[in-house]
């Protein structure tokens, strides 16, 4: 049943890998053919450039980097051996998971070279006494975690350049992406969609096998998972073979004498789908209440254990340990940028690129939610507000006489907090305070500060806005945001550091995002019609521009003077929007982001039905945004919130990329003065008040009025005489 080299190159360029009676016929007829046109060193030379060797090399060239890092025609003897002796079975010889059996193939291999008289046995000694020195294996994860940020290179690159001069011109382009940033990315964004996935039961195994099937499908999984590499993060296949509800354990079967078990602490999240039901406290209590025999279930490997001695060798071989996997149905993006220069460090648009290339984290619009609630509240800070102005958190309702439509907004927990100051209303995420400010200030207000920041979104012009109601894309919202850390500087989104052609002449340099989606967008869309109201693609209809005159000059007040160049806020205004962010993490609905042990702030934001569930947070240095939810635009499940859902994933990476920076404080710009105040009023703290607010100002917005302080009598008690000190 074995195959000569000529019908393994048939196969291989001509034919698929199925198991059947009809290809084995095929390749031999196949392969007489190929022996009539070619010698015999040309098959042998098409056969060294195809052939697996391991390791994901597939090639002697493309070995010769995987395990040396050099080209083929640098590689010792000694190297040279060892990876011919990885034909017969690559996966199970290859050098970084058996370096016995590696050794022992290369010994072999030299001592045939001897026989055959194709070296000495002096030369076979000394290539035995040479210590290989392996590179460290390439991360086969990066490829596919910057998958979404090399797409879009790809897409401005094609509408600028053209495809043949991108794909044959000899190109060098050198984006801002951070290879460890990304990388970071990737890996929050899809544990974060597995957890919450989890939360929301198991759907099912991959199939459920007759134990009659078992040997079979036991040969077929053990030669899948043969082929994997060893680290967390991959996915194998297991068949349940025994429960035991006594010892709370299942017993897998991996293949080739291989198995793995899983404790009940690693299935209690395996209910049924209910999304009626919180998966965050809900647990199952027996293990074959989550799986049965014959279930074929999907692995990931998150991490590993020490084993049993390997008697060949006398080591201890690690062991993986498992973790009960299913694919996520949900999605989620991220998108982080450096405030100093605005380089984009990571994007993330999805999962994974190969399930979907649609890049939500730059092309997908959809509503932030109270993740919009910062720039109405920076627009109120602007025009006069405080973060100690109290502002009212109590029921309001909306009545349109034209229409009949009444609208009652609420809180998402149906609480109201009565008079509270600015700060608590945002860090508390307050929906009928921000409602209430909103419609003081002036709804085209908050649209030109939104316009300001860098949203380009049409933003409607209605009180909904202040909850969230637009929709804009995740990139934009972090641009947004990155204005408050920044001191009020607009940051402009850096993707390409530069482009340059093969003679070396530069192209181009700091290519903006926005500015090449713009490019991009206008290159793949069709030529524009006049839309059914006779206005141009892009313009607005003459009605339209009459009414918002009208509506800004009905809300129009005293403007703040204006603000230097390249700036969307005032530095003061910017600190203290900072500081309320601040805030939000350290007594609101941001409370996971305290992890983090450094200076951060951020803003979560929930949609309607726990549709949507965003995050955006940032340092002195970074900036970075998440949106979780569904394409199709459903439920994500009883209480996803941003803080359960899309907060837990901005943690997991801003905590690898944090750590390798200095942890800084936010510095405070002239024109602003702290003052210690009362939580609950927003007036100036009594003296000896441990709970006080050390709360920054704008200088000469300081409460003049004290909060009403009472004295403690002899007993311990307190009378109802204010203190007059």
């Amino acid at each position: 049943g074995g195959s000569t080299i000529t019908q393994q190159v048939a196969k291989t360029f001509l034919l698929s890998s199925e198991r059947t009676i009809v290809r084995k016929i095929k390749d031999m007829v196949l392969a007489r053919r190929i022996e009539q046109y070619l010698q015999k060193n040309q098959i042998l030379y098409l056969y060294l450039n195809q052939i697996y060797l391991g390791s994901g090399a597939y090639g002697v060239q493309a070995a010769s980097r995987t395990y040396f890092d050099k080209s083929v025609g640098e590689l010792t003897l000694a190297e040279s051996a060892l990876i011919a002796g990885l034909v017969p079975a690559p996966s199970r010889y290859t050098p970084r998971n058996n370096p016995d059996l590696a050794r022992q193939r290369q010994e072999f291999v030299l001592r045939r070279m001897v026989e055959k008289q194709y070296i000495t046995e002096e030369q076979r000694e000394q290539a035995l006494a040479d210590e290989l020195q392996l590179v460290d294996p390439p991360d086969s994860e990066l490829p596919h975690a910057a998958a979404y940020f090399n797409e879009e290179l790809r897409r401005y690159l094609v509408a600028r350049y053209g495809e043949e001069e991108v794909l044959t011109g000899g190109m060098t382009v050198r984006s801002t992406m951070d290879p460890s940033a990304q990388l970071a990315a990737y890996r929050a964004v899809r544990k974060g969609l597995r957890d919450h996935d989890r939360r929301n039961g198991y759907r099912g195994p991959v199939r459920k096998v007759p134990e009659e099937e078992w040997p079979q499908v036991l040969e077929e999984i053990a030669a899948a998972n043969s082929e994997l590499p060893s680290r967390s993060g991959i996915l194998a296949q297991g068949l349940v073979v025994e429960l035991d509800d006594e010892e709370q354990q299942v017993r897998i079967l991996l293949g080739d004498g291989r198995e793995t078990s899983l404790s009940l602490d690693d299935v209690s999240w395996a209910r049924r789908p209910n999304l009626e039901i919180d998966g965050a406290y809900y647990r199952l209590k027996k293990v074959s209440q989550a799986l049965k025999k014959g279930y074929l279930v999907q692995l990931e490997q998150v991490g590993s254990r020490e084993g049993s001695v390997d008697p060949s060798s006398g080591r201890v071989e690690p062991r993986p340990v498992y973790a009960l996997y299913q694919e996520p149905l949900a999605e989620g993006a991220l998108f982080s940028m450096r405030v100093a220069d605005g380089h984009v460090q990571a994007v993330i648009g999805g999962y994974s690129f190969g399930r979907s290339q649609f890049d939500r984290a730059v092309q997908m619009r959809r509503q932030p939610g109270s993740a919009f609630k910062p720039i109405v509240y920076a627009t109120a800070i602007r025009k006069g507000y405080t973060p100690a102005t109290i502002v009212y958190d109590t029921p309001i309702v909306y009545h349109d006489d034209e229409t009949g439509v009444t609208w009652k907004p609420g809180n998402y927990s149906n609480e109201f907090h009565g008079p509270i100051p600015l700060r608590s209303a945002l860090a508390k995420s307050r929906n009928l305070a921000t409602i209430k400010v909103l419609r003081d200030i002036g709804v085209r207000s908050v649209i030109e500060m939104a316009e300001a920041l860098g949203i380009e979104q049409r933003l409607e012009a209605n009180l909904a806005l202040g909850l969230g109601a637009s929709e804009v894309t995740l990139a934009e919202l972090v641009r947004a945001y990155t204005t408050f850390p920044a001191g009020g500087r607009l940051v402009e989104p850096i993707f390409i550091l530069e482009v340059r052609d093969r003679e070396g002449q530069l192209l181009e340099h700091d290519v903006p995002l926005f500015k090449a989606l713009q490019i991009s967008e206008h290159e793949e869309e069709e030529d524009g019609a006049p839309d059914g109201n006779g206005s141009e693609p892009g313009e607005e209809p003459e009605s339209e521009l009459l009414i918002q005159q009208i509506r800004a000059e009905l809300e129009e007040k005293d403007e703040p003077e204006a603000l230097p160049p390249g700036y969307g806020l005032d530095p003061v205004t910017a600190y203290l929007m900072t500081d309320m962010l601040r805030a939000v993490v350290q007594e609101g609905t941001g409370s996971r982001a305290r992890a983090l042990g450094r200076p951060t702030g951020g803003k979560t934001g929930t949609t309607n039905d726990l549709k949507d569930a965003w995050y955006v947070g940032f340092s002195p240095q970074v900036v970075s945004g998440v949106w979780v939810g569904f394409d199709s635009a459903r439920p994500l499940g009883k209480s996803e919130t941003g803080g359960r859902t899309a907060a837990p994933i901005f943690v997991d990476y801003a905590g690898e990329v944090l750590r390798k920076l200095p942890a800084r404080d936010f510095p405070v710009p002239d024109g602003v003065v702290f003052a210690r105040i009362d939580r609950a009023s927003g007036k100036i703290a009594c003296a000896g008040d441990g709970d006080a607010l050390f709360q920054p100002f704008r200088e000469g917005t300081v409460p003049s009025e004290q909060a009403a302080c009472f004295q403690t009598n002899g007993s311990g008690s307190s009378s109802s005489r204010p203190r007059m000190d």
